[in-house]
């Protein structure tokens, strides 16, 4: 645990002789106030700010009980980085992250460059609890380079800030050129209102939109008449059945040809575990013909049902598996006292089906005054303009399509024979 004592300046913070970054006050008649940060590490620590800690969280990520379960999962290797900025000996603004040795992937498109183990220190989304004030986030941003330059990591990491946050402003702004992240792709985090029923969920779409997703789900209803099963799965019991499918599922998916989605490993299913032991777990595997062919993984929390990992296996892609799934979902759910879905962010045909609610947010980074993690960010700043400049060049854009639906090709000739084979079982004997 560190302790640190401050005294807010009474102008506004120069940041490294670049820009200026305002502090705004709440109240002008704390200028005085005194002020502490402490920087817990322990997990036993964090037991004396659950109360306050609990009535701040708004995200299942920012949960108290989550976060340490997340924790304990990654391995003796990961400890808490939580930064606590207290107001007269009273908790103000809480920040909630983790110190782990992680891969950094760099990538040009989709393609993996690079891949440096380092030191990250990683905040949870939606990990600000309490007064989220630009004098409160310029502060704790400031805890942060302050960790790095001691040499808690190579890197700091919000994987999804909300770009109109306070937060986002700091940690873009704060750091000096060299630090700062160059490269913050903006990215769209999908939500949706959750719908009475289907009826209600057509109604509020177009035309053209409600027609298309009545025509998909009805040919899977045609093409496999007795043949289509939704396996629901909640408790632990069930991880044993469930996450075999997920991973064949995951396995023939265009997403895991660049390293995204579902994996199977002993950290994911320590949190499968953790969610399950708390009833929050919500896994959802489409059965076709009797074989696996579509999964989604989420967890329902307070009143958001929130999407973890979604994949089909591409064999299967002329029936919108996907699609077809998620609207068995919102029938099975109908009932529950839901009132968002948080689809996460993405630009798939899932979010522009059903997402009705879009927040830009960015991927930020800060890296810590040493020449490795220097390297790293210059390659990083590198890598994002080059694949900005293929992505905005016709020819080049032709180029970088023509690599994906090749990837796409492999995924799908993984699964075509299996496919083909339950295909070939639905047409009649002669």
């Amino acid at each position: 645990m560190r302790l640190t004592e401050l005294e807010y300046p009474s102008k506004s913070f120069r940041n490294n002789g670049s820009r200026r970054l305002p502090l705004s006050r709440s109240d002008p008649q704390t200028a005085g106030d005194h002020f502490t940060l402490e920087t817990i590490s322990d997990l036993r620590e964090i037991e004396k700010l659950r109360e306050i800690w609990k009535s701040w969280q708004k995200t299942r990520d920012s949960d108290v009980d989550f976060f340490c379960g997340m924790v304990r999962s990654r391995g003796v290797g990961c400890r808490p980085h939580v930064i606590v900025l207290s107001r007269n000996a009273r908790p103000d603004a809480i920040l909630i992250g983790l110190r782990d040795r992680t891969k950094i992937r760099i990538r040009l498109c989709s393609a993996t460059m690079r891949q440096s183990e380092v030191n990250v220190l990683e905040f949870v989304y939606g990990g600000l609890l309490g007064n989220a004030s630009g004098e409160n986030c310029a502060t704790l941003v400031q805890a942060v380079m302050q960790s790095l330059a001691e040499g808690d990591a190579d890197v700091a990491l919000w994987e999804q800030l909300d770009v109109h946050s306070a937060l986002y402003a700091c940690a873009v702004q704060l750091p000096s050129l060299a630090l700062r992240d160059h490269s913050r792709g903006l990215q769209d985090h999908w939500f949706m209102s959750f719908p009475k029923d289907l009826d209600a969920l057509f109604s509020s779409l177009g035309h053209s939109q409600r027609h298309e997703l009545r025509r998909k789900y009805k040919r899977v209803l045609t093409s496999f008449p007795g043949r289509i099963q939704v396996l629901t799965f909640r408790t632990i019991a069930d991880l044993e059945q469930a996450i075999p499918d997920m991973e064949h599922i995951a396995g023939k998916s265009a997403k895991r040809q660049v390293g995204f989605g579902f994996f199977d490993t002993p950290h994911v299913r320590e949190q499968l575990r953790m969610e399950a032991s708390r009833g929050w777990l919500r896994i959802y595997i489409l059965h076709l013909n009797g074989s696996p062919v579509a999964f989604w993984k989420g967890t329902l929390y307070g009143r958001c049902l929130q999407a973890d990992f979604v994949g089909y296996d591409q064999g299967w892609s002329i029936f919108s598996p996907g699609i077809f799934l998620f609207l068995k979902i919102l029938e099975d759910l109908r009932h529950e006292d839901i009132e968002t879905v948080d689809f996460g962010c993405g630009n798939g045909q899932l979010y522009h089906s059903f997402g009705n609610v879009r927040c830009p947010e960015a991927s930020v980074r800060i890296c810590a005054p040493k020449l490795g993690a220097l390297q790293l960010n210059l390659l990083h700043a590198l890598t994002d303009y080059a694949t900005t400049l293929i992505r905005g060049t016709p020819c080049l854009n032709w180029a970088r399509r023509a690599v994906w639906k090749r990837m796409q090709a492999r995924a799908l000739l993984a699964s075509a024979g299996s496919r083909e084979r339950h295909l070939t079982e639905l047409q009649p004997k002669v």
